[in-house]
């Protein structure tokens, strides 16, 4: 890497945007699954009127990313073994309230997130636009699923409780190593391992990881589910500190409300 010149850091560049979001058109992908089967298993009936607007949505942002990629970036990364692995455990449980929990606040937390980041650091304005018209819509999402999920865990038996807990924990530490480059090392032909730790020490690294947790900690505290197991968790990951934030303060800041 010391030898490049303005060449190779700028084709380096280019790759890292088209990982990104080739990340964001999967990830919606799994949504688009993910919420249809909210439609199929969602106990009553305003919920599946409300999700089925959502399926819509998501099938809406599938086609405005894929098209972004087949005409202006050619070509996709393929999806990240851990934002695979979170999805599928997602889609695959059979327990409604799960599926809430995986994709409005989790899945969509992270996408918000994410999509938030990117958005004030891009300046090519097609892709500002896109990203913006996608967020409002994830913003509905993730405060319908707080509505659904807000009473549902108050008088949840123990043993039922902690099945949630450990998808949270097992959840979290899954996104807390999701953006450590191993697709881009491979490519590149670098050590995985080497390029993993460099990117988890690196202060930009550790920053953006954490800002991830922003909108679904507070949203989880919301519900009641930062438990004592939870909170010892969220310790150990250091994302505790965003237990009281404002969600709505974060809407404001990116133009949504």
């Amino acid at each position: 890497v010391e030898k490049w010149g303005d060449k190779e850091w700028l084709e380096f560049g280019i790759d890292q945007r088209r990982w990104t979001l080739s990340q964001f058109l999967h990830g919606e992908q799994g949504a688009l699954l993910c919420t249809a089967k909210i439609v199929e298993t969602v106990p009553w009936y305003d919920a599946k009127l409300y999700a089925s607007t959502q399926t819509m949505d998501e099938a809406r942002h599938v086609e405005v990313f894929a098209k972004y990629f087949n005409e202006k970036l050619e070509w996709e990364w393929p999806i990240n073994a851990n934002l695979k692995e979170l999805l599928d455990a997602t889609i695959q449980d059979g327990r409604w309230d799960f599926k809430f929990l995986g994709m409005q606040i989790i899945i969509e937390g992270l996408a918000m997130a994410a999509f938030g980041s990117l958005w004030k650091i891009a300046s090519e304005p097609l892709l500002k636009d896109l990203l913006k018209y996608v967020m409002k819509d994830e913003a509905r999402h993730v405060a319908f699923g707080v509505l659904a999920l807000r009473d549902y865990y108050q008088d949840l038996p123990a043993s039922e409780l902690r099945d949630r807990e450990d998808f949270i924990i097992y959840a979290c530490d899954l996104m807390k190593n999701r953006l450590a480059g191993a697709e881009i090392a491979e490519a590149m032909g670098w050590d995985e391992e080497a390029t993993r730790e460099a990117i988890l020490e690196s202060p930009t690294g550790q920053m953006f990881r954490t800002m991830l947790f922003m909108r679904i900690v507070p949203n989880l505290n919301k519900l009641g589910l930062i438990t004592p197991r939870v909170r010892e968790a969220f310790e150990r990951l250091e994302i505790i500190q965003f237990e009281h934030l404002d969600t709505d303060d974060q809407d404001r800041e990116l133009g949504l409300l």
